[in-house]
């Protein structure tokens, strides 16, 4: 629920209620996870809500590992797995929630020295799966760092969302 929606705040009866659920278990997971750094807790009135902890150094990883097993994750990594020359592919926040912020939001990057011919190929069967238009774009490593320097909006605009490495190393792409 958190890593689908992780600027949202829920509160243990909402919970309950969603996920229909005994209440003392999610209340024991709730804690359990704040404790573990991934929750955090305020007060709100009456009530104690929790939120994803967006500065703890494991709700990137969680975030991918439970994109990359859901049945969209799938359908991407089944698409792209024997894509000649790629080196990372990542989806966006933007994409996630299919909320755009502005006119140069993309949904997705497909980073290393591809053929067009294959992204092209592979959007266009991500679009037909999905019943919407997709914006990708693909760009060489040394491409990208060029447009990194030069502060391109698309590629400025990417990196500031939230990415979910779906695909390859992303080690050197902030």
């Amino acid at each position: 629920k958190y890593l689908l929606n992780p600027h949202s705040s829920f509160h243990v009866r909402g919970l309950v209620r969603e996920l229909n659920e005994e209440i003392n278990a999610v209340r024991r997971e709730l804690i359990n996870l704040e404790e573990a750094g991934i929750l955090k807790s305020k007060k709100d009135k009456n009530m104690v809500v929790y939120t994803l902890d967006n500065k703890s150094p494991y709700i990137s990883n969680l975030r991918t590992l439970f994109f990359k097993n859901s049945k969209l994750g799938q359908k991407i990594l089944a698409r792209v797995k024997d894509m000649d020359g790629l080196k990372a592919l990542v989806v966006t926040e933007s994409f996630l929630n299919g909320e755009s912020k502005s006119d140069s939001d993309i949904d997705m990057l497909f980073l290393g020295d591809c053929k067009v011919r294959e992204v092209k190929d592979v959007i266009s069967e991500l679009e037909k799966d999905l019943d919407k238009e997709l914006r990708a774009t693909s760009m060489k490593q040394e491409d990208f760092e060029f447009a990194k320097k030069k502060k391109d909006q698309v590629v400025t605009n990417l990196l500031s969302q939230d990415l979910i490495q779906v695909y390859g190393e992303l080690n050197d792409l902030p």
